[in-house]
């Protein structure tokens, strides 16, 4: 009997060292911007051990970045059935809830997924735009100073607080912080089009003003 469980003890390590290689590999995919093939692997991993949460977060994480939301809507219901603490499974339905523009639900995750991952830049950037559009203006732009702060160079960061203070009127901020994402990302459309409403909004309300 002891030479069996000792038999299964090293099944086991075998089986263990095997998962955490491929969530390695799925990871580093994932890194690269991999993720059909970060997903591929996560899945297989999950067919293998069905209860591995590190591979349901995965395939939800990839999901979500493959604009696939239905899909990683279910892999995060299933992400939290097995852990409810995961910070990929609250994130992801947060954001699904901040793309419906449901606020109040997108915030009740953002928070869930801040509590288990406390000083995300990503977390706190989608936790503070959903802030601000709930009509918590003040502690929305703080948070995105927060995530600001984490990661200076993160152009969606930068373009989302300019967006905020924009409809502050803080016009002087909000094209510094632009002309800051548009030497990141040069070729970001999203930049380019947001440093031209800038302008716009700045020269009208000069004209309002005098």
């Amino acid at each position: 009997m002891q030479k069996q469980r000792s038999a299964r003890r090293k099944m086991v390590n075998v089986l263990n060292q095997h998962v955490i290689e491929e969530l390695a590999h799925s990871e580093e995919l994932k890194l690269e911007g991999e993720h059909v093939q970060a997903l591929e692997v996560a899945e297989k991993i999950l067919i293998e051990d069905p209860e591995c949460v590190e591979a349901a977060e995965e395939i939800a994480d990839n999901l979500l970045s493959l604009n696939r939301l239905s899909d990683a809507i279910k892999a995060a219901q299933y992400v939290l059935s097995l852990h409810p603490e995961s910070y990929i499974g609250n994130f992801v339905i947060g954001f699904a809830a901040s793309n419906q523009e449901d606020w109040t639900k997108a915030i009740k995750y953002f928070r869930l997924s801040n509590a288990n991952q406390a000083n995300n830049p990503e977390i706190l950037r989608c936790l503070g735009w959903s802030l601000f559009h709930a009509e918590k203006q003040s502690e929305g732009v703080a948070t995105l100073r927060r995530a600001l702060f984490l990661r200076e160079n993160d152009s969606s960061i930068l373009c989302d607080l300019a967006a905020c203070l924009l409809q502050q009127n803080d016009f002087t901020e909000a094209i510094a912080l632009i002309k800051k994402a548009i030497v990141i990302d040069p070729d970001e459309l999203r930049v380019q089009e947001l440093y031209d409403v800038a302008q716009r909004l700045q020269i009208a309300f000069s004209e309002d003003v005098t």
